[in-house]
């Protein structure tokens, strides 16, 4: 068998399994036909079913537990991002269109956590800009609470899948981030621009909460211009 028959034969192997998992409505963590089960469900060799698992595994559509089976995976968007992020952080005209695409979802994210109003998720966004300032007042760069401020503002909207996105893009920002923060004005006027965001959030300002974040996420232009 040519190598691109083999190909061909994998991926329509990883196809009719996937249908199995939709067509039996299978959930997180059920257990799939173990891998002879399939072989004869299919009418493939042994090796070509081992390739779909494999590249099923990969994307996170599948869990294969040695020894035990054959799991139907958490569903997440990170696997598939692992596979291109490696050519995106030397893309400089990816960073800019990332930037972008963050600067979006921050805006949509102040909009759906003031209609969402989830007061524990606003209360915590206080809870780590004041550990923002805490950090600088020790001389360190706040990057973990600043990241933490963020993702807590993510989480207030409710969508976890707004959130799955909101992290793989914050992902290609930790170079920015570093350089940011590495500078004590702009670090001690990110405290203050927090604050204000979270007071307009509280207020249920969604104009006045916009446009702080619109503010707040300008300097980072600079970075990648």
């Amino acid at each position: 068998m040519e190598i691109s028959e083999k190909m061909n034969l994998s991926h329509i192997v990883s196809e009719r399994i996937k249908n199995h998992i939709i067509e039996n409505e299978l959930k997180e963590g059920e257990r799939l036909p173990s891998e002879k089960q399939l072989i004869d469900m299919l009418g493939v060799s042994r090796t070509v079913v081992r390739e779909s698992l494999k590249s099923l595994e990969m994307i996170g559509i599948l869990k294969i537990k040695t020894g035990d089976g054959i799991y139907v995976n958490a569903l997440s968007l990170k696997p598939v991002m692992d596979q291109v992020s490696f050519r995106w952080h030397q893309n400089e005209r990816k960073m800019k269109e990332l930037l972008a695409t963050r600067r979006i979802l921050e805006l949509g994210a102040v909009e759906m956590a003031i209609e969402k109003y989830d007061l524990s998720f606003i209360d915590q966004m206080d809870v780590w800009n004041e550990a923002m300032a805490a950090k600088l007042d020790s001389g360190q760069m706040p990057l973990e609470e600043d990241l933490q401020f963020h993702q807590t503002l993510f989480r207030a909207t409710g969508n976890e899948t707004y959130f799955e996105l909101s992290e793989l893009i914050t992902d290609f920002f930790l170079n920015i981030r570093q350089l940011h923060f590495g500078n004590l004005e702009d670090t001690k006027k990110s405290i203050i621009e927090h604050q204000r965001l979270v007071a307009y959030i509280r207020a249920k300002d969604v104009s006045k909460a916009k446009k702080e974040m619109e503010l707040h996420l300008r300097p980072l232009k600079k970075y990648t211009d």
